[in-house]
């Protein structure tokens, strides 16, 4: 592959990305401001909670437009090594935001609950807003998590950001679809043993919501943050690293001595440890390091590769 047809191939990626973003941006905007108004309309927590989500959805979807345009930056004399560590960096930060909002509402219906069981009173809900507005949410959420996974393959499965804004909006029709269901059912509860949980129903639906989806953001975070702490890739990605390492050392008689392979946001960065056994120029290493990239890309559509000459392992075991 060309430099002028990796080039185009990238740009070609990051139109398709910033499409998809910039459609997921107005169609979370329009949902925010319509669980926000539901909430109001209907006194639900619930669908509160739903409208913050994709509130946040929009926010992130604003600044998702900007990483993506960043990573797509060439190496410069300000960053070296890239811009790829911005779309780790974003995907933590939202990661987080989530489970700002996850644990606030969680906190408010424990609240509610406690009131509730206090003797307080608790405003009752209207049921009307619910169905419509659970509905109308869960065809736009279906719809913008098969555009993101669509646009996510039609980029080579490279890009975090659509294949986490897929998830997202997956989890918040799920939200909506569970909040809705849960609401409008609740009357049904009037002639059953459950009837005394009717006035905190809101807040219960809430709870069970947010131990639903606290998994997703807690796990993102997880591995973004590891990403940008440095840990090596997952096991399949190290083990397909190690495999292209020995093939192309074997076949330049050189010996592996160590190999390290780290992943951040969509991009892989392979060193490989060798000892020539014999002198070698810097031509015949800039050759087996082009090698190894041609081969590497096989496998990685984004990945850097480094050949340090060494005799000894770097942390002193075998690769």
């Amino acid at each position: 592959m060309t430099s002028q047809t990796s080039s185009t191939s990238i740009e070609i990626d990051s139109a398709i990305e910033q499409r998809s973003l910039n459609l997921a941006k107005w169609a979370n905007l329009f949902m925010a401001v319509a669980g926000v108004t539901a909430a109001w309309a209907s006194r639900s927590d619930a669908l509160l909670v739903d409208g913050l989500y994709s509130g946040v959805n929009f926010f992130a979807a604003i600044i998702a437009v900007q990483v993506g345009r960043s990573i797509a930056r060439a190496p410069d004399r300000r960053r070296p090594f890239g811009y790829d560590a911005d779309e780790a960096i974003y995907i933590t930060f939202r990661s987080l935001t989530l489970l700002g909002i996850i644990v606030f509402a969680s906190f408010n219906s424990v609240e509610k609950i406690l009131v509730y069981l206090g003797g307080g009173s608790v405003p009752e809900l209207i049921l009307g807003p619910i169905a419509i507005y659970a509905l109308v949410m869960v065809a736009i959420c279906a719809f913008l998590a098969f555009w993101h996974h669509r646009s996510w393959k039609r980029t080579g499965k490279q890009s975090e950001i659509l294949k986490t804004e897929s998830r997202a909006a997956i989890v918040d029709g799920v939200l909506s679809a569970g909040a809705g269901l849960a609401l409008v059912l609740t009357p049904f509860l009037r002639e059953t043993p459950l009837a005394n949980l009717i006035p905190i129903a809101d807040a219960i639906v809430v709870l069970i919501m947010a131990a639903f989806i606290i998994h997703q953001p807690l796990m993102t975070f997880r591995d973004a943050f590891g990403e940008i702490a440095g840990y090596s890739t997952s096991a399949p990605h190290y083990k397909t690293a190690r495999r292209i390492v020995q093939e192309i050392a074997s076949g330049a008689r050189y010996t592996v001595t160590d190999i390290a392979a780290t992943k951040l946001g969509r991009s892989f960065f392979i060193v490989a440890y060798l000892d020539p056994g014999r002198k070698v120029t810097s031509a015949d290493v800039d050759a087996l390091n082009k090698s190894l990239g041609t081969k590497a890309r096989e496998h990685f559509a984004n990945v850097r590769t480094e050949i340090i000459i060494t005799g000894q392992p770097r942390l002193g075991g075998k690769p």
